[in-house]
């Protein structure tokens, strides 16, 4: 491949990654699963300086498996897992499949193993076990969270909709003996009281 070639590098990470490459004057910034096309030569650099090689194996995802084999990168098949490959994982793959994912997959891959455990979401109980043991990710406090939310934003939306938005005082429910007549008291005390 010519170091002039355009590949299509990913975030595949659920944070921003930015990297500098000062020998090619290049500063680029991906957002969470933006997708550049860059030339190989900047990766190649990148790959080149201290920090670089952590960034392109964990964070970024390099669609051309031929670039990948031409920059000399040791992968785990993991690597090219993609959105697509890993809800695939999820809903199809084995348990073993997962626990291999977990242990030899890169950050980035993580972290869509998490974001579509919840989005899909994963009911498999031995693979949202699986996640927590290797992640310490919770799945299933995730989706219980995740439900208390929805039914709180449900119960504010139809609140808020008919009406009953105007938040209430309440009236008291022990008045003093003094205003009892006038008062609408639904009880009446069971003291006495004490003159000197």
């Amino acid at each position: 491949m010519d170091n002039k070639t355009m590949i299509t590098v990913r975030n595949r990470s659920n944070s921003i990654v930015v990297y500098n490459v000062d020998d090619l004057r290049v500063r680029r910034e991906f957002m969470p699963g933006a997708a550049k096309q860059v030339p190989l030569e900047e990766i190649y650099a990148l790959s080149q300086q201290a920090g670089g090689p952590e960034i392109i194996a964990n964070y970024l995802y390099i669609e051309n498996p031929a670039a990948v084999e031409e920059m000399s990168m040791n992968v785990e098949p993991e690597y090219y897992l993609d959105d697509k490959g890993v809800i695939d994982l999820l809903k199809n793959g084995s348990v073993d499949a997962l626990l291999d994912c977990l242990d030899f997959a890169p950050a980035g891959v993580l972290d869509l193993v998490q974001k579509y455990s919840l989005e899909l979401p994963l009911t498999d109980t031995r693979k949202i076990k699986a996640i927590k043991e290797k992640t310490g990710f919770d799945v299933a406090l995730a989706l219980k969270h995740k439900e208390e939310l929805a039914a709180e934003e449900a119960a504010a939306k139809e609140q808020t909709e008919s009406g009953m938005n105007v938040e209430k005082t309440p009236g008291r429910r022990v008045q003093p003996a003094a205003a009892k007549e006038t008062s609408g008291r639904r009880t009446t005390p069971k003291y006495n009281v004490v003159k000197k």
